[in-house]
């Protein structure tokens, strides 16, 4: 992309000065016309609320979307002719993979009998005249407001239109979840945010978060500390929410490739059905599924979040995890989490740089984004393993970019001991996993994942 390609959108003086102070520097050019994203589900419609370039309409006005598209990520055709990275292969694999090593095939007869039966839960999405058509989102409760499953559906439209304005969608007719997880395995393929440990042809894709360029100015701004210099504790700060309860027979756990030596149902709190660790007789159950459980003063010491605030109030020399955030709707438990000393302000990513361990838990879904700035800090990042599944985090393997911790922390402070004893090692899977994180958790990687992840789903349906 040439500077001197660029051209003010008006003749306004003000954006004609922006232009002319950055025209003979392509890297500055391309950071202000492509490094501030897009909003909106890529439509480009001048009308459409809240859409349209992030760049205070200094190189694009609304209907430009095709143009930035084809402006911005040419990168990506050279990505998606060359094999997809080992890791991105088997992770995509094991999302369509039936359990027996074989892959089962659609027809669009069935597509048509899902949309029938479950339209009004999946969004269908469908390429029709070389545009991109969605479903009506009226008809998809979910999607009736703004929140998690509005923002989940904008930027998989909006990643769907960028590839087909590069003429690299793959797939012309897919199913998207708004779910915040899905634990059902549906008639045919869907794309969700996360899934079950035990639940198939769901095929998971980034967060909405991370469809754009949040992670590449989080990572802008990161500032490197030296091993050294960080200090031997764990650090964490987050809000409270509320959590699940995901029991199932470890048989029927389908966990991914690289986490399987991992023997990763050992981690989760709940052991084999009829018996339960640590958790109350109502969070139990012999059935596959997941309980959403609201945080209040009856469940409260079964909060994943909760007890790892509890775990730094007894043991401060190791840990310094606190509650940032208490929404109105745990008002009640406000009181008693000022008392116990739980709370503290917010910190900004770089403020966290100054630790040697990072650690990442569930809420009320999987942990969206924090995690991904986690890999590229330079710090230790311990991972809560959970029943739900991210995109991308299963790529990496446990031992060697992070450190696995039991879902309900019963490990952990034995583990951060482990950690401090192993200073060298520890130093050697941070860095390993900074390297992961900027290779592949960047805008472009992000979207290289889901045209492979549509271009898997292409396969599955027959024409």
């Amino acid at each position: 992309m040439a500077a001197s390609g660029w051209q003010a959108r008006d003749v306004e003086s003000e954006r004609l000065w922006k232009m002319e102070s950055v025209v003979d520097s392509e890297e500055l050019v391309r950071k202000l016309c492509c490094g501030m994203g897009w909003s909106g589900d890529g439509t480009g419609l001048p009308n459409a609320p809240g859409s349209g370039a992030n760049d205070n309409g200094l190189c694009w006005s609304a209907g430009d979307f095709g143009r930035y598209a084809r402006c911005c990520f040419q990168g990506l055709r050279q990505l998606v002719k060359a094999p997809a990275p080992p890791w991105m292969r088997q992770e995509i694999r094991g999302d369509v993979d039936r359990g027996s090593g074989s892959v089962r095939r659609f027809r669009t007869e069935e597509m048509d009998a899902m949309e029938a039966d479950w339209g009004h839960v999946f969004c269908r999405f469908r390429v029709r005249g070389g545009e991109l058509v969605t479903c009506d989102t009226e008809k998809i409760p979910l999607l009736r407001s703004s929140g998690e499953p509005w923002g989940q559906y904008e930027a998989l439209a909006r990643a769907a239109r960028l590839l087909l304005a590069l003429d690299l969608l793959p797939a012309k007719d897919f199913f998207v979840s708004p779910n915040i997880f899905d634990q059902q395995q549906m008639p045919v393929p869907v794309l969700t945010k996360a899934r079950v440990v035990f639940a198939r042809n769901l095929l998971r894709v980034p967060s909405y978060e991370l469809v754009g360029p949040l992670l590449d100015k989080i990572r802008t701004d990161l500032v490197a500390i030296p091993w050294a210099a960080k200090e031997p504790r764990l650090f964490w700060r987050g809000g409270m929410r509320s959590f699940n309860s995901c029991g199932c027979r470890s048989g029927a756990q389908h966990w991914p490739a690289r986490w399987r030596s991992l023997n990763g149902s050992q981690l989760l709190a709940r052991v084999p059905p009829g018996s339960c660790h640590d958790q109350p007789p109502e969070l139990c159950s012999s059935s596959c599924g997941c309980t959403r459980h609201v945080t209040n003063r009856s469940s409260f010491r079964f909060s994943n979040r909760v007890r790892l605030c509890e775990i730094s109030r007894q043991h401060p020399d190791l840990v310094d995890a606190k509650l940032a955030y208490i929404p109105d709707s745990y008002g009640e438990l406000r009181p008693w989490a000022s008392e116990r000393r739980l709370v503290a302000s917010y910190a900004q990513p770089a403020e966290q740089l100054s630790f040697k361990y990072l650690i990442s838990t569930d809420g009320s879904t999987i942990d969206d984004t924090r995690i991904y700035w986690m890999l590229s800090s330079g710090s230790l990042v311990f991972k809560q393993i959970t029943a739900l599944l991210p995109y991308g985090i299963p790529g990496l393997e446990p031992w060697r970019h992070f450190v696995p911790v039991r879902e309900d922390f019963g490990d952990l402070v034995e583990k951060i001991r482990w950690a401090r004893r192993n200073d060298a090692e520890c130093r050697a899977m941070a860095s390993r996993a900074k390297d992961f994180a900027r290779s592949f958790f960047t805008e472009e990687q992000i979207l290289h994942y889901i045209f492979r992840v549509l271009e898997a789903y292409s396969e599955l349906i027959e024409s």
